[in-house]
């Protein structure tokens, strides 16, 4: 069995327009986010939205995330190494989860591996 893999809205973009292929021995999730960020882009979101939901795994913003990730934005704050929202709310999905996150913005979120992040690499 494969690894456990959020996929990151760049990469789900990729994916789409047949840029990339993701190995079929893994299990793919997308965060809500991810599914937002993807849908407003598209000029049929009611469609793209149905798609999505049947060809991932969509894990919604629990409690357990939203508190995690004001914990780590707090601790970026301090540091001066803040993250969009979006990007934060993502990854944190990410470490909650257990889910590697593949995402071609590692600079980013490379940041949150010290939080318990692991990116994974096609």
């Amino acid at each position: 069995m494969g690894e456990r893999v959020l996929v990151d809205t760049d990469i789900l973009i990729d994916y789409y327009r047949d840029r990339i292929d993701l190995p079929s021995r893994n299990i793919y999730f997308i965060s809500t986010i991810t599914l937002y960020e993807y849908i407003r882009g598209t000029t049929e979101p009611k469609l793209a939205k149905k798609l999505l939901e049947e060809s991932f795994t969509v894990i919604p913003l629990t409690n357990k995330v939203l508190l995690r990730a004001s914990e780590i934005w707090q601790d970026l704050k301090k540091r001066g190494f803040l993250l969009d929202d979006r990007d934060l709310m993502i990854g944190t999905t990410a470490i909650v989860f257990k889910l590697k996150l593949l995402t071609k913005n590692v600079k980013y979120f490379n940041r949150l591996e010290k939080y318990g992040l692991e990116l994974y690499y096609l």
